[in-house]
């Protein structure tokens, strides 16, 4: 019963969130805009990850940070 439950609830919550999402699109210079044109984010995802290009969902997340800590260091500079 719980799990019949559940699944209800979180088909409830795909459906909202692809309704909600419908019109968004990724243009050919990597913004997401809405079907007015307006952008919505600067890059899919606010990472700029591809999951499809990712490897198999990991992230080098202690290069990340390294480049990151170079980058504020250089703008105290």
């Amino acid at each position: 019963m719980d799990k019949s439950l559940r699944t209800r609830h979180s088909g409830y919550m795909e459906r909202r969130l692809v309704n909600a999402m419908q019109d968004l699109k990724v243009e050919y210079d990597g913004t997401v805009r809405n079907n007015k044109r307006v952008i919505v984010q600067f890059a899919p995802g606010e990472d700029g990850i591809d999951p499809a290009k990712s490897e198999w969902g990991s992230l080098d997340v202690d290069g990340i940070i390294a480049s990151h800590m170079e980058t504020l260091k250089g703008d105290k500079e």
